[in-house]
């Protein structure tokens, strides 16, 4: 029976992907990933000229894991996905409330699934192209091979621990706060009071240095019962609780009267006051990538002196900005819409002005963040480059993928357009921002060719014939 439902979820998972766009489309994009990360790979002999092999590898272990995090983060708004996302999308994983298989072992298949799904999709072709790479850039074979599994196992202790906690979120959220906070603490005192660096805690690194038994049972031991724990005391039974909302129609459009989209753009605000975490998932989900960047940023800088951190913190502040678009079309349809007069350019639009209203907090952050990196002086061109990046963003991915960013991402002939517009951009702007900070003053030269996509955006879109997601 389980073997069967995991087959089904991945089916599943294949449909949902695949249903905006032509299955060989979505099935190249693997290899797109493969291929982007072996040309990468071949510029890591320069980037050893600046960093050693350690400090390199730690960092690539950090990413792993993070992305392992945001894998699992599924889980941490679990009440909401289970009841909006797969209310409508997938029946299977409600399929415990109507056949005789337990809530354990859907949830078990589900996570399974995830596993399998983003090892295909991502880290396979990640390391395949490693690999390819390895000859040329002085790494041999079984070096890239161990290095590789020492990544897996990376993400999967990211995915894990998230996945336990997303579990202690759906018994009690104060429960997931003292834990978070407990953490928080014992990682302080190590690292403060006993000179522990975060390194220690990174066991998969530590396999890769230094192999130990003992640690690769602990970290297994971490990985399967995390993950165990998670599954046995799974809680996805929320229909007993009930919600009566006010109607916030009225004075929410009032907030926004200076807009002609006032109804629309509260219609976006009331769903996230109303979602699982409200507000703060989107300032939590936007502000976890930020901090892990300012983290890398101020060891990272130290081995370049001379570059402005603040400048390349605005321009991953701009790209991580750039998805909040994605959360405000997550859980939208145009369907809804059909039989009122509504045009998809208008909720295009309004989705825009959302954007820029929750990007307000962006500011904020990046103005804390030149106060904190004594770079004050740069705020202005910083802010310019950050406004700059994140809006041309918005407008290659609003004019590539309307409505659906989620799933159209990952139709190939939505992906290589968008890197090859995005990555010489952004690779010029941090080019300029290293060698001369008040040359992104000339940023916004960016914004008049934003306003010609979004313009081609409303006339695509208007001409777009619905699809049911």
């Amino acid at each position: 029976m389980f073997r069967k439902l995991l087959l089904a979820m991945i089916k599943e998972e294949w449909r949902m992907h695949t249903k905006t766009a032509k299955n060989q489309t979505f099935a190249y994009f693997p290899l797109l990933i493969g291929i982007g990360t072996f040309v990468f790979s071949l510029f890591i002999p320069y980037l050893l000229s600046i960093l050693t092999t350690e400090q390199l590898f730690r960092y690539v272990h950090f990413i792993f894991v993070f992305f392992g995090v945001s894998v699992g983060a599924f889980g941490l708004f679990g009440k909401e996905i289970m009841n909006r996302r797969f209310g409508q999308i997938s029946l299977l994983a409600y399929s415990s409330r109507a056949l005789p298989v337990s809530e354990q072992k859907v949830f078990l298949a589900f996570f399974v699934k995830d596993i399998i799904y983003y090892l295909f999709l991502w880290i396979i072709p990640i390391f395949s192209g490693f690999l390819l790479a390895s000859p040329f850039i002085g790494f041999s074979i079984g070096t890239s091979f161990i290095a590789c599994g020492s990544l897996i196992l990376s993400f999967l202790l990211g995915l894990s621990l998230v996945f336990f906690l997303s579990t202690v979120y759906a018994h009690s959220s104060i429960l997931l706060l003292l834990l978070l906070v407990g953490s928080g603490v014992i990682v302080a005192v190590s690292t403060l009071v006993y000179s522990i660096t975060l390194e220690f805690f990174l066991f998969p690194y530590s396999l890769y240095y230094s192999f130990s038994w003992i640690v690769l049972a602990l970290l297994l031991a971490i990985i399967t019962v995390s993950s165990l724990i998670s599954v046995v005391f799974v809680n996805v039974e929320y229909s007993s609780k009930k919600k009566h909302y006010r109607n916030l129609l009225t004075p929410w459009s009032q907030r926004f009267g200076f807009s002609h989209y006032a109804f629309y753009m509260a219609k976006d605000f009331i769903d996230l006051k109303r979602s699982e975490g409200g507000l703060g998932k989107v300032i939590f989900s936007f502000l976890l990538p930020v901090f892990f960047t300012y983290l890398f940023l101020s060891v990272f800088i130290e081995l370049i002196p001379g570059i402005e951190s603040v400048m390349i913190f605005a321009i991953f502040l701009g790209i991580v900005s750039a998805t909040i678009y994605n959360m405000l079309t997550e859980f939208d349809s145009f369907n809804p819409y059909l039989f009122l007069p509504v045009k998809v350019s208008t909720i295009l639009r309004s989705k825009i002005n959302s954007f820029l209203i929750i990007n307000i907090f962006s500011v904020v952050v990046l103005a804390i963040a030149a106060l904190t990196m004594d770079q004050i002086y740069y705020f202005i061109p910083a802010l310019l480059l950050f406004i700059s990046i994140a809006v041309f963003m918005l407008s290659v991915t609003v004019y590539l993928t309307g409505l659906h960013p989620a799933f159209l991402m990952y139709d190939s002939k939505v992906f290589i357009p968008y890197a090859g517009i995005l990555c010489p951009v952004l690779f010029v702007a941090t080019l300029g921002a290293i060698i001369y900070p008040l040359s992104m003053l000339a940023s916004p030269l960016l914004l008049p060719f934003a306003w010609i996509l979004f313009k081609k955006s409303f006339t695509k879109w208007d001409q777009w014939t619905p699809v049911s997601i």
